[in-house]
């Protein structure tokens, strides 16, 4: 990761307007930006699902995470260079509703024996029962294990 990117980076986690869902996601795809040679293979979850995670939970509170888009173009724009393709596709799917289903049975594909049905109910429960997104990513993250292949 670039020194540009690694400073804005710890700014953007002081800065309180910035939940730690889009802090996470910045982190993510910086980091994923500097792999080489397919080495984020490694990785526990191919990227395709975890790129799919982190939009299926950013629907779940689209406008906040907009909002907090917004601030790290404003306020990060190296580190934003990284995640512009993902704002780009939360802004341009307005109806929420195909892309949902399109993240949700990426996941279920990568699952064994789980429906879009389950992926989508599991995602909204966590959603609504967390005290953060993030918390409801790792709550899903946990259930999802279970189901692996």
């Amino acid at each position: 990761m670039s020194e540009k990117k690694f400073e804005e980076l710890h700014k953007l986690y002081d800065n309180s307007k910035v939940g730690s869902l889009v802090q996470e996601i910045c982190e993510y795809y910086a980091t994923q930006d500097d792999y080489e040679d397919n080495s984020y293979q490694d990785e526990i979850e191919p990227p395709e699902i975890v790129e799919s995670i982190y939009l299926l939970f950013c629907i779940q509170s689209r406008e906040q995470i907009l909002d907090e888009l917004s601030i790290v173009q404003k306020k990060y724009p190296d580190l934003y260079s990284s995640v512009s393709g993902m704002h780009n596709t939360l802004l341009i799917n307005m109806d929420y509703r195909t892309l949902e289903k399109s993240c949700g049975q990426k996941i279920a594909d990568h699952a064994k024996d789980t429906t879009l049905e389950e992926v989508l109910n599991h995602a909204d429960s966590y959603a609504r029962s967390s005290e953060s997104l993030s918390v409801a990513v790792d709550k899903f993250y946990t259930w999802l294990h279970t189901r692996s292949k």
